[in-house]
């Protein structure tokens, strides 16, 4: 008898380990179906920071480009205003002397008058 009680436990130990295999397959087929979809989605992720990096990387240049054109426009209105200015400033110069001149001549009519 202690060989059929034996043989017995060793029948039911063997079949609890074989449900405890089957559930343990269970639970990693669940885990990796969990992991393949994980992968699935961070490649899709990848994906959209790469698009989304080469986008930037090409609103990047166009602002750079656009720095650049308005800098050159700002000298360029720079220049030109201050060639304006140095116009201004001449004439301002010229009607100075002038008005000192016409103080000068009125004075001089004043003083021979007197």
């Amino acid at each position: 008898m202690n060989q059929s009680i034996s043989n017995e436990v060793i029948l039911q130990a063997i079949t609890e380990l074989s449900y405890l295999v089957k559930e343990n397959q269970s639970d990693l087929k669940e885990l990796r179906t969990v992991v393949e979809s994980n992968h699935n989605e961070l490649k899709e992720l990848r994906s959209v920071v790469e698009t989304n990096h080469n986008e930037l990387k090409e609103l990047r240049s166009v602002v750079e480009s656009n720095h650049l054109e308005v800098m050159g426009r700002i000298d360029t209105v720079e220049d030109h205003l201050s060639e304006k200015i140095r116009k201004v400033d001449g004439k301002v110069t010229i009607l100075s002397n002038e008005l000192l001149e016409t103080k000068a001549d009125v004075l001089r009519l004043q003083q021979a008058r007197y």
